[in-house]
């Protein structure tokens, strides 16, 4: 077996195209990236971003009001030489004021908190962004919206863990001389008010974060890694190609040679395995050393997410070249095709298409492998928890598993009258 996997790495290596497309290429891209974008927040003035807020109830007892109240100090910009805020609110009675408003070009964007509010705490609140553009400032009201919503759900944890302490503390005897209609010994606004306090304190703040947290550039970085990830299917496919008699003549001749054809099959499988994971972490390292590209600092974790990515390209790679008919160009057409329009749906081209994207079709990109490898990404730096992340990993297990699955079956039923 191992001089079967030596033989398919010199193989796949002697490829000169399929090198540059799935190792040179995302390097490349990446350097067309930093070159034209590179330090644009920091180097063209900031402007700060209108956005007109629906002010009511519901928003007025959220975190997302203390969020935006802090983000429109002038102090709130880690990317302003002048210290403007990040934020210019506009506060208005319904949502149509603030579409008007946006129809003006006086804002950006419209922001409506929904949920319910009672005794001064909100719950179920979900965040809805109303834009008519894609541009700079779209992403950044998206980029912000997509924290708090992340640290919101932090709160309302605690705020029930601090709920529960308090009934248990109260509870009994405390709470058997209670009588209808009197008031418990604490009052659970309080308790979310105080949590609220002590995470405004301690840094429930975009502000507080490294000013590469605030870089757009990151998201575009982190769906290049997943790009390439799908790219590295183009070793896997190669592989699964050759192995196929009426694709060429190599395949009818590994049909014919002495060796078991399995074996074939899985040494060809390892070395494109290999090969593309190592392409990966030569991005990954490329992005870190010379792009300035922050991962956060649980590389476990981001070298988990690297080689779960080149599983799923790999996979990717041999259902292609075994469900897609045709010859090679036109399974190598359409591994590059879906790869691209996945990392366009992912966000790729612009934040704003992937909150389009989530808004109206919100399961696309749970069964986009693009989309869950950049919030795998996403969600170890920016995030607080790993929730989100294991979500991310257990699609991409899945996805691999029925890829392949699927792949298995339809090649066990291959027979071949004739080579």
């Amino acid at each position: 077996m191992g001089h079967l996997i030596g033989y398919n790495l010199k193989l796949l290596l002697s490829n000169r195209a399929l090198v540059f497309w799935t190792l040179a290429f995302p390097i490349l891209l990446g350097l067309l990236f930093k070159g034209a974008l590179g330090d644009i927040v920091n180097k063209e003035a900031f402007d700060t971003v209108s956005v007109a807020v629906v002010n009511s109830q519901v928003y007025q007892d959220s975190t997302f009001k203390i969020a935006f109240d802090d983000l429109s100090k002038e102090d709130s910009s880690p990317v302003s030489s002048e210290n403007q805020p990040i934020l210019k609110l506009r506060m208005v009675k319904t949502l149509e004021e603030g579409k008007r408003l946006l129809e003006d070009e006086e804002v950006s964007g419209v922001v409506e908190i929904t949920g319910t509010s009672q005794a001064g705490i909100s719950r179920d609140t979900k965040a809805h962004l109303t834009v008519t553009g894609n541009g700079m400032d779209q992403t950044i009201l998206k980029t912000i919206l997509d924290e708090i919503t992340q640290r919101t759900d932090m709160i309302s944890n605690l705020t029930e863990r601090e709920i529960a302490a308090k009934v248990r503390a109260h509870s009994p005897p405390g709470f058997q001389n209670v009588r209808p209609g009197q008031p418990p010994a604490f009052d659970p606004a309080q308790v979310a008010a105080s949590v609220q306090d002590k995470l405004a304190k301690s840094g429930f703040t975009l502000r507080d974060r490294s000013p590469k947290s605030m870089d757009l550039l990151m998201a575009e970085f982190f769906s290049l890694l997943a790009m390439a990830a799908l790219y590295g299917g183009l070793f896997s496919m190669t592989v699964m190609n050759n192995a196929q008699p009426p694709l060429g003549v190599i395949g009818r001749r590994t049909a014919v040679a002495p060796t078991s054809k399995a074996k074939l099959i899985i040494s060809g499988i390892i070395s494109s395995y290999l090969l593309q994971l190592v392409g990966l972490i030569l991005l990954v390292a490329v992005c870190y050393f010379l792009f300035d590209i922050d991962f956060g600092s649980n590389w476990t974790l981001t070298f988990l997410l690297t080689s779960l990515g080149a599983l799923v390209g790999l996979s990717f790679g041999v259902a292609i070249s075994a469900l897609v008919p045709g010859g090679e160009n036109m399974k190598v057409g359409v591994l590059i095709a879906v790869t691209m329009l996945g990392a366009m749906l992912a966000g790729m081209m612009g934040g704003a298409m992937r909150y389009v994207v989530d808004q109206k079709a919100p399961l696309v990109n749970k069964l986009n492998p693009t989309a869950l490898i950049t919030d795998g990404f996403y969600n170890l730096y920016y995030h607080p928890g790993f929730a989100g992340f294991w979500q991310d990993v257990i699609l991409l297990l899945i996805i691999s598993a029925v890829l392949l699955g699927a792949s298995l079956l339809v090649l066990r039923k291959q027979r071949y009258d004739s080579l």
